[in-house]
C-alpha cells in the first residue's frame, strides 16, 4: 500500500510536531486515492521524494529532509492548467495558500526549482501574482493550519481532476 511506505518514511524520517503534520497529509491523501510514490530515478536516487498523482494526474510532490534534517516541504503541481486561477476556496485558505506561492525575487537567476527564468504571472486562487515559479506553491515545514490548507487545495485539484477526466 503506498500510504503505508511514505508513512513508514514519514515516521523514519521526522519527529514532532513536523512528523504529526506530515503524517496528517499522507493519510488524508491516501484516504482521497492520491497514491504517492517514491521517485529514485536521477537527482532523486539518494533523496526522499514522492510524486502524488490521482488518476495519473498529479496532484503535488513531498521532499523529506532534502536540504535539513527534520524538514519537509510540499510543492503544487503546475500541469500547465488553468485550475489555479479560479477555485473557489474559504478566505483563511486563501490567505494561507497566497503566503505560500512560489514567487522567485530574483527572476534571472533563480534555480530553487532547476528551471532559472521559466517564471509567469499567474492567478491563484482569485489574486495575480508576478514571477510565479513553475511549481506555483510550496510550502515548506508546514504547520497545522497549512496542512488544512493543503487538504482544501488537494481536494479542489482531485475534483478538477475528476471533472475534466470525464470530458
Amino acid at each position: 500500500m503506498t500510504e503505508q511506505r511514505i508513512v513508514q518514511v514519514i515516521n523514519a524520517a521526522l519527529t514532532g510536531d513536523t512528523q504529526k503534520n506530515a503524517l496528517e497529509l499522507a493519510i488524508f491523501l491516501n484516504e482521497n486515492g492520491i497514491s504517492c510514490v517514491r521517485d529514485t530515478a536521477g537527482y532523486w536516487a539518494d533523496k526522499i521524494y514522492f510524486v502524488c498523482n490521482y488518476n495519473d494526474q498529479s496532484v503535488c510532490y513531498i521532499s523529506i529532509n532534502e536540504y535539513e534534517e527534520n524538514t519537509w516541504n510540499i510543492q503544487g503541481d503546475d500541469s500547465g492548467d488553468a485550475w489555479y486561477e479560479n477555485v473557489q476556496l474559504d478566505e483563511n485558505v486563501r490567505e494561507i495558500a497566497w503566503k505560500n506561492v512560489a514567487v522567485c525575487d530574483d527572476y534571472d537567476s533563480c534555480g530553487a526549482c532547476g528551471n532559472p527564468g521559466r517564471m509567469s504571472h499567474k492567478r491563484i486562487f482569485g489574486k495575480e501574482f508576478d514571477s510565479v515559479c513553475i511549481i506555483t506553491i510550496k510550502f515548506n515545514n508546514p504547520d497545522a493550519a497549512e496542512v488544512e490548507c493543503m487538504k482544501a487545495i488537494f481536494s479542489e485539484r482531485k475534483k478538477y481532476i475528476v471533472q475534466n477526466s470525464a470530458v
